[in-house]
């Protein structure tokens, strides 16, 4: 076993284990915190080691062989490798800010979050290694289950009838990632993700629509069947939403979509007439969603049910881009789905900051509280503008070369999503900012004004999005350089 393979085990084990040492240390809350903090620290340093010792394009290890040219094991190349480093950046960024956040929430139980966290990660990290589509299916189930499980046992059925849809929908998604695997089997002989595709040259039109299919439903059911609709009453927190919807199902899925486009269609066989006939049927359930998904957004009075509808809203229109990048500027992939974990990422952090201050505050209103909010209003700002694409960071640097696209090859309705997305952000973020500029009818008392403070002056809660608001903001600093670190 060489040094690079040594440390790519490593990095499999590092974050399952750190769940299970949490776990034994559950009783003692001090030193869970201390293992928090050092645990993603000692990831980041076997990555470092592992990018310095990465000299061959791919590292292999297989773990066990199920029968010819099927196998389960782990592989890591440079650009895994970057994606490896941004679950090390939000496992971190997490882990500060949710135990700050936690103790100001008075969480009971601020273990299970850990606990939960943790394991998301380590599940999300196995995927992200997978050396081919059983071990992918393989860590997917296993993330199914898990979300399942949580939903279920630890959210104590506040939305019963949506998680039942949206766990049937997860279990659909599984058995048509499944029916694609064999597929992709059944033409081409193997399942392994290789450099350039695996799929034969001369393989017809017809089986490529079908794969394109199962793997679309395999990865998306969940948002193209419209579970969503049923999310009516339910109060999830924000760090609950981050966990359960984006870092599991959001990264998950979206990685393993453009990894599928990359290592097994190919990205010189993927620019084809019929991935862009099939585009352009994928637009329309796409469209649909999206619109559905702004509205609710826009009409919704509960912040944290705001958050969720905006949470699927920009993950329908990540799907989209990805794919319009995937078939017409391949290169660009991994800038769109950076640009849209980064971006989520941050107006999390800042909502989440809110809907705690309304959590725990006497009087339930925002109104007048900009004096004491002012580093989470500019940073919101700054989010939403970088989520329209309007402001020159990571979003802007996307939307510009979608832009690009939609004129050259006259997408019409990549061209209308583009503008409900603008202009349903600007409403949502009007109708959430600008109560903040207004005057407040009621006094705020002294405990409110010292929560707010306590808020957004808190170092760990506001160097977070700080943080984050610096890695989108350095994407324009540094184009060139961050194209080629973009390129595939």
């Amino acid at each position: 076993m060489t040094q690079a393979q040594f440390l790519l085990f490593l990095i499999s084990v590092i974050p399952i284990a750190s769940y299970f040492i949490l776990s034994l240390c559950r009783d003692l809350e001090k030193l869970v915190i201390l293992l928090s903090k050092f645990l993603p620290a000692l990831f980041f340093m076997h990555l470092v080691g592992l990018s310095n010792s990465l000299d061959s394009q791919i590292v292999h290890i297989e773990l066990l062989k199920a029968f010819r040219d099927v196998s389960i094991g782990f592989m890591v190349d440079h650009n895994t490798l970057k994606f490896l480093f941004l679950l090390n950046f939000l496992w971190a960024i997490i882990t500060f800010y949710s135990n700050r956040f936690l103790i100001i929430f008075e969480s009971k139980n601020p273990i299970r979050f850990k606990l939960f966290f943790t394991l998301t990660v380590a599940l999300v990290n196995l995927i992200i290694i997978s050396q081919n589509l059983l071990t992918t299916l393989l860590f997917y189930n296993c993330l199914i289950m898990f979300c399942h499980f949580f939903a279920v046992k630890l959210l104590h059925n506040e939305e019963g009838k949506f998680f039942r849809i949206f766990t049937f929908s997860l279990y659909l998604e599984s058995l048509l990632l499944f029916l694609a695997i064999v597929a992709t089997y059944k033409f081409s002989g193997r399942i392994d993700f290789v450099s350039g595709g695996i799929l034969p040259e001369n393989i017809n039109s017809a089986k490529i629509f079908l794969l394109l299919l199962l793997f679309v439903g395999g990865l998306f059911a969940s948002i193209l069947i419209p579970s969503y609709y049923f999310y009516k009453k339910g109060q999830l927190h924000p760090l609950t939403i981050f966990s359960l919807f984006f870092l599991s199902y959001a990264f998950g899925s979206l990685y393993v979509l453009a990894k599928v486009v990359i290592f097994i269609f190919g990205l010189n066989n993927f620019a084809s007439p019929i991935t862009q006939n099939f585009l352009m049927l994928l637009q329309v359930p796409l469209f649909l969603n999206f619109i559905a998904l702004a509205i609710l957004m826009v009409i919704s009075k509960n912040l944290k049910s705001s958050l969720f509808y905006l949470f699927f809203n920009q993950l329908v229109l990540a799907v989209f881009i990805i794919f319009t990048f995937a078939v017409f500027d391949p290169s660009k992939i991994y800038l769109a789905l950076y640009s849209f974990l980064l971006s989520i990422v941050l107006l999390f952090l800042c909502l989440s900051n809110l809907t705690l201050y309304l959590e725990k505050a006497e009087n339930k209103s925002l109104r007048g509280l900009f004096a004491n909010f002012r580093i989470t209003t500019i940073l919101l700002i700054f989010a939403l503008l970088n989520m329209i694409g309007i402001f020159p960071a990571i979003g802007g640097l996307e939307k510009f070369f979608l832009l690009k696209i939609i004129f050259s090859q006259k997408l019409i309705f990549a061209a209308i999503m583009l503008i409900i997305n603008l202009t349903a952000l600007a409403i949502f973020g009007f109708r959430l900012i600008y109560p903040l500029f207004k005057t407040s009818d009621y006094e705020t008392s002294e405990n409110d004004l010292t929560l707010a403070k306590d808020i957004d002056l808190d170092s760990s809660l506001i160097l977070t999005n700080v943080v984050t608001a610096i890695a989108i903001f350095l994407a324009i600093i540094f184009y060139p350089l961050i194209t080629n670190f973009f390129s595939i």
